[in-house]
């Protein structure tokens, strides 16, 4: 029987080896992610068999994640019997474990997208440069920002920490958050903000970030995690609306930045909000991390 206990800062060792070598990586289950969602979900780990077997929580249920580790292995079939003899349900499984695992059952397993947890990735160079007809918007209000306001770009250090939140506690005090019709959302997001902010230097060197400073205050951040050698997740990013074309800007000039040596940026779910899809569309994704919500039977 796999034997969970909620994740902690110590299980961060044993868990970037097995995430490493997983053949899809998902924004989702980068260790930073997992850590700093834990007072909304609850996550809890047990590490068994090479793997790191995943579960979080809802409405006081337990629902299962993927197992993180290799995934190209002839054992599926006793694995998932011995743990789950009366069948398996996972939810949010990138489409490579997916597909290894309507291999090996055949008939006997249902797989259903879930189309709001895909996540988008980018070729940075294209984000950084923004040339072409389609990145025209995005360009003209990255460079306006650049052109009107005398900022400084900062990298995320521990002395900046305590700005940082500051300007979040500004954020989502401010009144076009609170009358956000999405602000439960928005208020749980903050939690997992303060989180990572709280335990900057506890996380290992796998994040990274970048602000903007304009008058000796900070007014734009990008949070950010390394996936692999070639692709970074941006995780949390907020810019002041007071500043013209902020959230292009902190886009932009992070990745010239902090994430200049990656190729790609994984900017994460749009969840099903039609308006945050629309403009994570616009950035125009190279390709996707597909997830599946995956049922099985023995």
């Amino acid at each position: 029987m796999l034997k969970f206990s909620p994740i902690t800062l110590a299980d961060e060792k044993r868990y970037i080896p097995l995430y490493a070598v997983c053949e899809e990586k998902a924004a989702d289950y980068g260790f930073a992610n997992l850590w700093c969602w834990q007072d909304k979900y609850h996550y809890e780990a047990a590490f068994a068999d090479d793997l790191c077997w995943l579960r979080h929580y809802e409405n006081g249920r337990p629902v299962y994640n993927p197992p993180i580790g290799r995934w190209q292995r002839p054992d599926w079939r006793e694995l998932l019997w011995q743990h789950f003899p009366q069948g398996f349900s996972f939810t949010r499984v990138p489409e490579t474990l997916a597909h290894i695992l309507e291999n090996c059952f055949e008939n006997k397993i249902t797989l259903n997208e879930e189309r709001e947890h895909f996540e988008y990735v980018y070729s940075i160079p294209e984000l950084i440069s923004l040339n072409g007809y389609r990145f025209r918007n995005k360009r003209k209000l990255s460079n306006q920002f650049k052109q009107y306001y005398n900022y400084i770009y900062k990298d995320v250090s521990e002395e900046l920490i305590p700005d940082i939140k500051e300007f979040q506690n500004c954020w989502i005090n401010s009144p076009e958050v609170r009358e956000d019709k999405d602000l439960n959302m928005l208020l749980s997001e903050n939690e997992a903000i303060m989180r990572m902010l709280n335990n900057w230097q506890k996380l290992s060197g796998q994040i990274f970030g970048g602000v903007l400073i304009i008058d000796n205050r900070v007014m734009a951040y990008a949070l950010c995690e390394k996936l692999d050698e070639e692709t970074i997740a941006v995780h949390f990013e907020k810019a002041s609306l007071q500043y013209r074309g902020a959230y292009a800007a902190i886009n932009r000039i992070t990745l010239e930045n902090a994430g200049c040596n990656y190729h790609f940026v994984n900017r994460e779910q749009d969840l099903g909000l039609a308006g945050l899809r629309k403009v994570k569309l616009e950035y125009n994704p190279v390709r996707f991390v597909k997830k599946y919500n995956i049922t099985g039977i023995f």
